[in-house]
């Protein structure tokens, strides 16, 4: 049997000078795009927790009426969309949702802490140093790689039905309980940070990483007397439909939408076009994703507020590959990976070695 081939960042990663390749557009016309606005973040914002709070109040309403299978499906599309809290934090990190900057850090620590096991401070460090500045590079961006989409039926089943996520709890709480980052999502794989999190916590400054480990303190203080004090008051249910709420529902709304960022792409190439994949969403969809279903656009430009990438799309549709709609593309995307890639386990030693797989 072949050795599994591994690779650790903390010896092994190298930087990449790349000489990227974007859409030519003016600095006038650029600017309009990436112009900032506290009242769209907000409205973004409150939009998103709203419908959160939409699917909590009606698993809400049907414990206390005994309606148990409403419940059972309020609680299931309640997980599902929560997990969509991911993203909201992805985009806080790069900071573009609001013109102010005290209004984006506050709404980041309260997003932060809604969605604990997702460290928005340490992501930072990993999606911006290098993920953008290296994208799909190896050796250099050891976030993320070209995908491997495999429909199988056993991966189908989990998507729609594995709505629990044991193991996934028991990660985060360890993490918590020791102040150690969470990294749910992107990484947390394990109860310990793995290479990729040690390497980016070890090249942060000092001011960083008490950032990281602030929010941290603060999510373990703010949950541990949040569900202290719905406990004492009878409100129970609530830490349900908040703390517990990232380890339950599905995933086949999230992996719909996230999968075509990089899947079937090529390594190494300095061309966004030929490293990122769009994907057409429903509005639904795609305003839980906060529109990063637009992700070329996003590489390209990643100073772009979320509401501002469709705008800016159309405006440079003609330098822009053709987008297809996200089924349709996932389809081909399971069969281009096979022909692409060969097998899994021939993908996985050749690229997934870089996410720690």
């Amino acid at each position: 049997m072949d050795q599994v081939k591994t690779w650790d960042p903390l010896t092994e990663w190298q930087h990449s000078d790349i000489d990227w390749i974007r859409v030519k557009i003016s600095r006038e016309d650029l600017a309009r795009f990436t112009k900032r606005s506290d009242v769209k973040g907000l409205l973004y914002s409150v939009g998103f927790l709203a419908i959160i709070a939409v699917t909590g109040a009606l698993a809400w309403f049907s414990l206390t009426r005994g309606y148990w299978v409403l419940l059972a499906l309020a609680l299931y599309f309640h997980g599902t969309f929560y997990a969509f809290f991911g993203n909201a934090l992805h985009e806080l990190s790069h900071r573009t949702v609001f013109a102010s900057k005290p209004l984006n850090t506050a709404v980041t620590a309260l997003f932060g802490w809604l969605y604990w096991p997702f460290n928005p401070h340490l992501y930072r460090l990993s999606h911006l140093k290098y993920h953008h500045r290296y994208t799909l590079h190896q050796g250099s961006d050891g976030e993320d790689v070209p995908n491997y989409v495999d429909l199988n039926p056993k991966l189908i089943l989990n998507l729609f039905f594995r709505v629990i996520h044991l193991k996934d709890l028991a990660y985060n709480l360890y993490r918590l309980f020791t102040v150690t980052p969470t990294s749910k999502g992107w990484r947390g794989r394990g109860f310990k940070p793995d290479a990729w999190e040690h390497f980016i916590l070890q090249n942060a400054s000092a001011a960083e990483r008490r950032q990281v480990y602030r929010l941290a303190v603060g999510n373990l203080v703010g949950h541990v007397v949040f569900v202290a004090l719905c406990i004492w008051s009878g409100l129970w249910f609530l830490p349900v439909l908040v703390t517990l709420a990232p380890f339950y529902g599905a995933g086949f709304l999230p992996y719909i939408a996230g999968i075509h960022q990089h899947a079937g792409c090529d390594a190494n190439h300095p061309d966004f076009r030929i490293s990122c994949g769009d994907a057409k969403l429903d509005p639904l969809t795609s305003f839980l994703y906060w529109r990063m279903e637009h992700h070329i656009e996003h590489h390209m430009f990643a100073a772009i507020p979320c509401y501002n990438l469709k705008p800016f799309s159309r405006f440079v549709a003609d330098q822009l590959p053709p987008k297809e709609r996200a089924l349709p593309r996932l389809l081909r995307l399971n069969r281009l990976c096979r022909e692409k890639f060969g097998t899994y386990p021939k993908w996985r030693n050749e690229y997934g070695v870089y996410k720690g797989l």
